[in-house]
C-alpha cells in the first residue's frame, strides 16, 4: 500500500509512505512519527499499524488554511475523526465537498484517493483504517453504509474517550497491539450496536431526531444541565416520550447518561489536560469536589487524583 501527500498549490511532494500488504507486520505494532515543514505550515504525524489496521493522528499548525493532495492506492474501511479545527475534502473529479468541524466524524469505505483536503490552522484529526477483509474478520460481515449515517455529526462522548486513550495512552510494546485491538473492537461494537438499535426502534423518525437532539443537549450542558421538563420543551417532545425513547435509544435514563458523560469528560480532563480534581469537579458540574470524587470512584473504581499521578490502581476492597 502506498500513500502520497503533496502540497496541492505547489505540487511539492510532502510525504510518500509504503506499507506492507494489509499492514502485515507480524507480531507487534509498527510505529512512526514525522514532522513536515513547508515554510507556511507544519504537520506532525504519528502512525501505528499492524495486521489490517492503521491509525494516524495528525496536528496541523498554519497561519492560513492548508491544502493537501492525497493519493492512496488501496481500498479501506475508514473512520475519520476531526478533533479540533476544521477539515474539508472532496475528490478532485467531483464538486461535492464534505466538511467536518471539531468533534465531528466521517465513516465510509473505498479508495481514499485523489482527494483535496483543506485543513484550517490548529486542526487535529485521527484516522482509523481497516482493510475490508480485516473489517469482515472482526465483525463477521462486509462493511455496509448503515454506520455511515453518523457522518458529519458530533462524536459521541464514549467514542471521544476511546480516541483520547488511543492518542495519549502509553503501553509496553508487548501489550500495545492488544490495547489498540481492544479499542478498535470497542468502536466497532459501539457503531454497529447504535445502528442496530435505531433501525429496530419502534419510535418514529421525527421522534428519534428529537431524542438525539436531547442527547446532544445533555452532552453540551454538563455544567448546568437541563431538567427533564426543560429538555423536553427545548426539543419539542413530551417528557414521557423523551424518558422512554431516550432509554430505548441509548440504554440509559437521561440523568444516567448525564452522569456517564460527566465521568467520561472528567477522565479526559484528568488524563489529557492534567487538571486538578477541584478544577474537573467544577467543569463537569459538581459544586462539591468530594461528591465528584465519590461518583468518579463509583464508576471507575479509582480515585480521580491517582490519574494525574500516573497511578491507576483500583481501590482496595
Amino acid at each position: 500500500m502506498r500513500i502520497r501527500l503533496s502540497d496541492y498549490r505547489s505540487g511539492k511532494l510532502l510525504l510518500e509512505s509504503i506499507y506492507p500488504d494489509d499492514f502485515d507486520t507480524g507480531l507487534f505494532v509498527e510505529e512512526r512519527a514525522c514532522q513536515i515543514d513547508n515554510g507556511t505550515f507544519t504537520i506532525w504525524l504519528n502512525e501505528k499499524w499492524f495486521n489490517g489496521t492503521y491509525i494516524g493522528f495528525s496536528k496541523v499548525k498554519s497561519e492560513i488554511p492548508v491544502e493537501i493532495y492525497v493519493e492512496n492506492s488501496d481500498e479501506q474501511v475508514f473512520f475519520l475523526f476531526c478533533l479540533t479545527g476544521e477539515m474539508k475534502f472532496r475528490n478532485i473529479s467531483q464538486q461535492e465537498v464534505i466538511t467536518l468541524t471539531g468533534n465531528q466524524q466521517y465513516i465510509g469505505s473505498g479508495v481514499f484517493n485523489n482527494l483535496i483536503v483543506r485543513l484550517s490552522n490548529n486542526t487535529e484529526y485521527l484516522c482509523l483504517q481497516l482493510s475490508r477483509q480485516h473489517y469482515k474478520n472482526l465483525t463477521g460481515e462486509e462493511f455496509y453504509n448503515d454506520i455511515a449515517i453518523y457522518n458529519s455529526v458530533s462524536i459521541d462522548p464514549e467514542v471521544r474517550l476511546v480516541l483520547n486513550l488511543m492518542i495519549s495512552q502509553k503501553n509496553h510494546k508487548r501489550v500495545e497491539r492488544i490495547s489498540i485491538e481492544a479499542k478498535v473492537y470497542e468502536l466497532l461494537a459501539f457503531y454497529i450496536n447504535k445502528a442496530a438499535i435505531e433501525s429496530t426502534s419502534s419510535l418514529k423518525k421525527h421522534d428519534i431526531d428529537k431524542i438525539l437532539l436531547a442527547k446532544k443537549l445533555v452532552e453540551e450542558n454538563i455544567q448546568t444541565p437541563n431538567s427533564l421538563m426543560e429538555l423536553s420543551r427545548r426539543v419539542g417532545i413530551n417528557d414521557y416520550k423523551l424518558k422512554i425513547g431516550f432509554k430505548e435509544l441509548t440504554g440509559y435514563t437521561v440523568f444516567g447518561y448525564l452522569n456517564k458523560v460527566r465521568m467520561e469528560s472528567a477522565y479526559n480532563y484528568l488524563l489529557k489536560e492534567k487538571k486538578t480534581v477541584n478544577e474537573v469537579a467544577f467543569l463537569v458540574g459538581y459544586k462539591n469536589a468530594q461528591h465528584f470524587t465519590v461518583a468518579f470512584r463509583k464508576m471507575y473504581n479509582i480515585l480521580p487524583g491517582s490519574i494525574n499521578r500516573g497511578r491507576l490502581e483500583p481501590e482496595k476492597f
